[in-house]
C-alpha cells in the first residue's frame, strides 16, 4: 500500500505540473488578478487602520480609496514605461557611439591592436532567450489585460462570500478550525512577506534613483521602478537590478568612471537592503531554506517563466504550511524550512 501510495501522489504531482504547464496562459493571468486583488484588500484595510481621534475612516471609503490608488499607480507606470520608451529608442544612437568610443579604449589599454566591429561584438553577446522570454511575458499581459481585469472584478463581487462557503464546505469537519488556523496563517505569513519586501524594494528602488540622479543616468525614475519590481525576484532579480543601470551608464558615456561608480553604489546599496536590513525585518517568520528559494525560483520560472519567478517565494511558503500540518507530508515541510523548526496545528496531527 505504501507504494502504491507514493506512486498516485507522484503521479498527481506529475499531471498538475502538466496542467500548469499547457495552462499556463490561463492560470497566469488569474494568479496576477489574485495578487492585485490581494493588494487591494491590504491597501483597503490599511486605509481602515487609519484613526483621527476616534474616527476611523469608513470600509467603504477605505476600499474605494486602494482602487484609486492602486489604479492611479498603474496609470502612472504606464505612461512612465511608454515614455521611457521612447527616450531610449531616441538616445539609441549616442549609445552606440559611446559604447564604440569606449571599447576602443578598452582595446588600447590591453593592447588589442585590429578592434571588432560593432556588429562582430554584439553578435558574440547572446541575450536572445532572456530578451524573448521578457517580450514574451510582457506580451502576453499586455494580451491578457482585459482578462485579468475580469478576473479582479468577480474576485471583488464575490470575495463577502468567501467565508460563508469555506464554512459549508467543512462544515461537521473534526478539522474545521484547523482549516480557518491554516489559511490564517498563510495569510499572516504572505502579508509579513509581501510588507516586507515592497518596503526593503521601495527603499532599495528610492536609494538607487538618487545614485543614478546624482551621476546624471537618463531615465533614473524608470530604471529605479524596475529594481523596485526586481528585488521581487530572489538573488537572481538582486543581481539584474544591478547590472542594468550599470550597463546603461557604460554606454551613456563616453568614459569608464561613471559606470565603476553606479556598479559600486548599487552593489553596497543590495548587499546593504538584502542581506541586513531585509532579513533583520523579516526574521525568522518565513524560515525558508536558502537553497529552496534558489530551487523553487528555478522550478516555477520554467514552469510559469518571469510571473513564475515573482511568485516562487510565495508559493513555496504556502506549500510549506500546508505540509506542515499533515503526518505524511511532514518531513517535506522540515526539508523545505531554513531549521527544521515545524509547528503544526495539534488538531490536525491528533486527527485521523
Amino acid at each position: 500500500m505504501g507504494v502504491l501510495s507514493y506512486a498516485g501522489g507522484l503521479g498527481l504531482i506529475t499531471l498538475l505540473v502538466y496542467i500548469m504547464v499547457i495552462g499556463r496562459d490561463l492560470i497566469v493571468p488569474f494568479l496576477i488578478a489574485v495578487v492585485i486583488w490581494y493588494l487591494i484588500n491590504i491597501l483597503s484595510d490599511t486605509y481602515h487602520k487609519i484613526r483621527i481621534g476616534t474616527w476611523q475612516l469608513p470600509k467603504a471609503v477605505s476600499y474605494g480609496a486602494s482602487l484609486l490608488t492602486i489604479g492611479g499607480a498603474l496609470n502612472f507606470l504606464i505612461g512612465m514605461i511608454n515614455h521611457n520608451i521612447l527616450e531610449v529608442k531616441k538616445a539609441a544612437p549616442l549609445y552606440q557611439e559611446n559604447f564604440t568610443r569606449l571599447t576602443a579604449k578598452l582595446y588600447q589599454m590591453i593592447g588589442i591592436e585590429q578592434e571588432p566591429s560593432f556588429n562582430e561584438i554584439i553578435s558574440q553577446i547572446n541575450l536572445t532567450t532572456f530578451a524573448t522570454d521578457v517580450a514574451g511575458t510582457l506580451a502576453s499581459l499586455v494580451g491578457s489585460a482585459s482578462l485579468i481585469l475580469i478576473y479582479v472584478l468577480f474576485l471583488m463581487l464575490e470575495q463577502k462570500y468567501f467565508t460563508g462557503k469555506l464554512e459549508r464546505l467543512v462544515e461537521g469537519s473534526p478539522l474545521k478550525n484547523t482549516v480557518f488556523e491554516i489559511i490564517d496563517h498563510i495569510s499572516t505569513d504572505v502579508k509579513t512577506y509581501l510588507g516586507v519586501k515592497t518596503f526593503v524594494s521601495a527603499l532599495t528602488g528610492g536609494a538607487c534613483y538618487l545614485v543614478l540622479i546624482a551621476v546624471g543616468v537618463n531615465n533614473a525614475s524608470f530604471w529605479a521602478f524596475v529594481i523596485f519590481l526586481l528585488n521581487f525576484i530572489p538573488t537572481v532579480g538582486s543581481m539584474l537590478a544591478v547590472l542594468f543601470p550599470a550597463l546603461l551608464s557604460l554606454v551613456q558615456f563616453d568614459s569608464f568612471t561613471p559606470f565603476f561608480i553606479v556598479i559600486t553604489a548599487l552593489v553596497a546599496i543590495q548587499v546593504t537592503m538584502g542581506n541586513i536590513l531585509e532579513p533583520k525585518m523579516m526574521g525568522s517568520s518565513l524560515n525558508l531554506s536558502p537553497l529552496v528559494v534558489m530551487l523553487s525560483l528555478a522550478l516555477w520560472g520554467s514552469i510559469w517563466g518571469i510571473a513564475g519567478m515573482f511568485l516562487s517565494v510565495p508559493f513555496t511558503v504556502i506549500l510549506m504550511i500546508i505540509f506542515a500540518q499533515f503526518p505524511k507530508t511532514k518531513p517535506i515541510a522540515i526539508l523545505l524550512s531554513q531549521d527544521g523548526n515545524i509547528k503544526p496545528r495539534d488538531a490536525v496531527m491528533t486527527a485521523d
